[in-house]
């Protein structure tokens, strides 16, 4: 039996205007497409009878780089008016009506910055400092309606000294929280990763971590397989339709079509219930088994963080090796 499906991560586009050095983008995507607004109506129908709590709206592309992004968002409150919506943006364009019109439906827009002028160009290449600060000295003059706009940062060696910087540019453009996410080295056997190092933090960026920034920092310390909430209550779905078990493992095979299977045929199936028993008896299968979050949590708990933390707080972000 698998649960109702109360958090989802749904992809509307694969297009990206960046090249991130700790995304794998390219190695896992398809065609680049938008969705079109009749299939995303198409999939909201086939997902509406669960009571989705929880959605956000990205994955391989930039989510406002969709022509109609802002009936996207519209279209999907119309089908979950009391699930709480996030977004997140790389900020790396110019703010424009759709883009106005968008923050009405959406509850919380995750704002990407990570590191400080020639770190961030350096790992959000081709993106532009300069671009970033024009973003927000225009976001300082729109209705940011009841939107909320936490600062997301990915940590690694380079921009590990920046944060200070980087969180005083959120306070002075009256943003929301800082959420820190640990990067690490991912280095892989057919995108699957089977050996997870530290990414080179020294002894001393680690302790400057846990002394400063423990508390910003996104995850759960104390975590095992049988902890996953993707197996139990969530989905995760391509722009193609294709459902995959979750946003970490991109390049495995998909479990179905949501244009072809519906989604409880595809959770019933055998190959989708083999990986959710494998989880919950922390027994993981060759799908699982060299899961991010496993491999991870020494490193946080090194740091301090919270062991009870909402594992959905944290995302773990693989830079490749």
């Amino acid at each position: 039996m698998v649960k109702p499906i109360t958090y989802a991560y749904l992809e509307t586009t694969n297009y990206c205007n960046l090249d991130c050095s700790f995304c794998n983008r390219k190695q896992v995507i398809g065609p680049l497409k938008h969705m079109s607004l009749e299939n995303w109506g198409e999939l909201l129908d086939g997902i509406k009878h669960h009571p989705i709590k929880e959605a956000k709206l990205m994955g391989m592309g930039e989510p406002f780089l969709h022509p109609q992004f802002d009936d996207v968002v519209k279209k999907f409150k119309e089908v979950f008016p009391e699930c709480f919506l996030i977004v997140s943006t790389n900020c790396q364009y110019n703010i424009n009506e759709k883009f106005q019109e968008s923050l009405k439906y959406i509850d919380m827009l995750y704002l990407s910055i990570d590191g400080y002028k020639e770190h961030y160009e350096r790992d959000r290449a081709p993106a532009k400092w300069s671009k970033l600060i024009k973003f927000l000295e225009d976001f300082k003059t729109i209705n940011r309606y009841d939107c909320k706009f936490p600062v997301n940062y990915v940590v690694n060696a380079y921009n590990v000294r920046d944060i200070e910087k980087v969180d005083k540019l959120r306070i002075d453009n009256n943003l929301d929280e800082l959420r820190l996410n640990i990067a690490m080295i991912w280095s892989q056997d057919e995108l699957m990763a089977d050996k997870i190092e530290t990414s080179g933090y020294s002894k001393e960026d680690l302790n400057y971590l846990k002394e400063n920034w423990s508390k910003n920092i996104m995850g759960k310390s104390k975590w095992d397989f049988s902890d996953c909430f993707w197996v139990k209550n969530a989905i995760y779905a391509t722009v193609e339709g294709n459902v995959k078990m979750c946003c970490l493992n991109t390049a495995a095979k998909p479990f179905g079509n949501l244009f072809k299977n519906s989604i409880d045929e595809i959770r019933m199936n055998n190959r989708y219930q083999d990986v959710k028993n494998g989880c919950e008896t922390n027994n993981p299968t060759s799908h699982c088994k060299n899961c991010s979050y496993k491999e991870l949590t020494p490193l946080l708990t090194q740091l301090g963080v919270n062991p009870d933390t909402d594992i959905k707080q944290g995302v773990r972000l693989m830079v490749y090796d």
